[in-house]
């Protein structure tokens, strides 16, 4: 795991009156975690691996009235991602679209980041192309489709300077 220096949970309020707490993920999340990851992904392989990188990457949650509603996951950036100063952002997910939940996110955790990343970056495939906006939108540069060396299913890299 990194070594965060600022892990303190975060409440922000947000229009409509209401108020969202980001914070580590515990183990007690798991479950909730586990349905958001069901809401995106449906290959229990993968969820398989989602649930290994739980006990070894670094999560973060976004709360709502005590509802897990967002999740995210920083991991150091594997080869063909980046070099020693990129991190990787595994995993963003939201229960609930178009409110801001995964933006406020993303801002927390890359907030948590160490000072010795320089850049985040993330995989995703052609097949989640319709999140390719929301990296966009979060100042994200396209990096070109390249191919996960794992699957070979090709995707979009996409890389932002911190």
């Amino acid at each position: 795991r990194l070594s965060c220096s600022r892990t303190k949970p975060l409440s922000l309020a947000f229009g409509s009156g209401f108020y969202m707490i980001f914070r580590k993920y515990t183990k007690k999340d798991k479950n909730s975690v586990n349905d958001i990851f069901h809401l995106y992904w449906d290959d229990p392989e993968f969820i398989d691996e989602l649930n290994i990188e739980l006990e070894k990457a670094d999560f973060w949650v976004a709360e709502e009235n005590e509802q897990i509603v967002g999740v995210a996951s920083t991991r150091p950036a594997s080869e063909h991602l980046g070099d020693s100063k990129s991190l990787e952002l595994y995993i963003i997910a939201s229960r609930i679209k178009g409110r801001g939940v995964g933006s406020a996110l993303l801002q927390y955790v890359e907030k948590q980041i160490p000072g010795m990343y320089k850049h985040l970056v993330l995989y995703s495939p052609e097949t989640h192309k319709s999140s390719w906006g929301f990296y966009e939108r979060n100042g994200f540069e396209s990096g070109g489709i390249i191919n996960d060396p794992e699957d070979g299913y090709p995707g979009m890299l996409w890389k932002k300077a911190l």
